[in-house]
């Protein structure tokens, strides 16, 4: 059991000082908190003081107090630290390659696509968490709560196999499904449900290019999501310019007890504790990508959700093209995604240096999604420009 390798040291954006993000999210949340508290107090005065002219005004008037807190409902936990986390057994954390995996060979693209439930951390600092997860062709990620990216291009056949848990080794206890974005298919069919163990195979022609979500179709859909299942079925155009080709998969995850299932109150609340890209929060902040000064990078996009919007922004740059759902733009500082929404942006980088890239919602931000893309001669932390 152990964390991601220390950070790597660069300037700070908005300042001069060398930091760790790890240190400066800390800062953050305190400053944030702090502020949250001197809010509260003011609004508690506020209150007393209304409350107080109402009482002269109707002294036989009821008061009213909303039960769970201010808003009327079951007060949201906060998430327990790794300190809580004693005596439970969870996995080692693995960095996921961020580079887009390789099209397959042939016209037809086979995927065997298997579910595991197990436990790991999302989050360096935050206790561990029971995950539900794909691997396909053999492909997990264990230690992390990202599900491995299926590939092909526009036209190819998807032949694909479902299992809900092909061994004990998968630890399935309930039924699931998965539900294909890209596919055009009867969904009362090939989105069913099915037992542990069980499997369903069907092939579909990938028609569309794009970037298209795949998540579980099982009721209540919110929690299979919120539990880690969904992914990203990349779907390239034919004959497109080569890049470095790079895959980010913006997710959240709500944390309830440590070890256990994930905390559903919070998941109707839209009160994520970690929001990362591919699995585990700011894991490109603490191992940065590195890529070569001026040369094409595009990043392939999917918002998993299941519920926050991202605003994915690469901090020193400007995209020269964006894809998204469809759309081609051009120019562009930020491109917007919905849940299930994707595409994908491409850009150079002009200087070395180190580059941050994260969902411009900085409240999102804080909880995780964040990372770094530096160039191969990126100067030192405090041996820069002075920007």
């Amino acid at each position: 059991m152990s964390n991601p390798a220390p950070a790597a040291e660069y300037k700070h954006y908005l300042g001069n000082r060398p930091i760790r993000w790890t240190e400066r999210r800390k800062d953050l949340i305190l400053v944030g908190g702090g502020l949250i508290l001197l809010l509260a107090v003011l609004a508690m005065v506020l209150s007393l003081a209304a409350l107080s002219q109402s009482r002269e005004a109707a002294p036989a008037a009821a008061v009213a107090t909303p039960a769970g807190g201010a808003g009327g409902g079951t007060p949201i936990a906060a998430a327990p630290s790794i300190d809580d986390a004693d005596g439970v057994d969870y996995e080692e954390f693995e960095l996921v390659d961020p580079n887009l995996p390789a099209v397959p060979a042939g016209k037809v693209k086979t995927f065997d696509v298997d579910v595991y439930h197990h436990v790991t951390q999302v989050d360096a600092d935050l206790a561990p968490a029971e995950v539900w997860s794909y691997s396909v062709n053999g492909v997990d990620h264990r230690g992390t709560g990202y599900s491995e990216a299926l590939v092909a291009e526009v036209g190819d056949v998807i032949d694909f196999k479902l299992t809900n848990g092909s061994s004990e080794q998968m630890q399935v206890t309930l039924p699931h499904s998965l539900d294909f974005h890209s596919a055009e298919v009867n969904p009362g069919e090939r989105y069913a449900d099915l037992m542990p163990g069980e499997s369903m195979q069907y092939r579909f022609e990938a028609n569309h290019p794009g970037v298209f979500m795949y998540h579980c179709a099982t009721q209540p859909v919110l929690q299979h999501t919120g539990a880690g299942m969904v992914g990203a079925i990349i779907v390239k155009p034919k004959n497109l310019a080569p890049a470095r080709d790079l895959l980010m998969v913006q997710q959240e995850y709500y944390i309830g007890e440590p070890g256990g299932l994930p905390d559903m109150d919070k998941m109707e609340a839209k009160q994520p504790d970690v929001i990362a890209f591919n699995g585990y929060a700011d894991q490109y902040a603490e191992n940065p990508i590195t890529v070569k000064k001026g040369e094409n990078v595009r990043i392939w996009l999917m918002n998993a959700g299941p519920s926050i919007w991202s605003a994915f922004h690469v901090i020193g740059t400007v995209f020269d093209k964006t894809v998204i759902e469809g759309v081609e733009g051009r120019h562009a500082q930020t491109v917007n995604l919905a849940p299930s929404q994707g595409g994908y942006v491409e850009f150079t980088l002009e200087e070395e240096g180190s580059y941050p890239f994260v969902t411009h919602a900085f409240g999102d931000m804080i909880k995780g999604a964040l990372g770094v893309i530096q160039t191969e001669n990126a100067p030192e932390a405090g041996h820069g420009s002075g920007h």
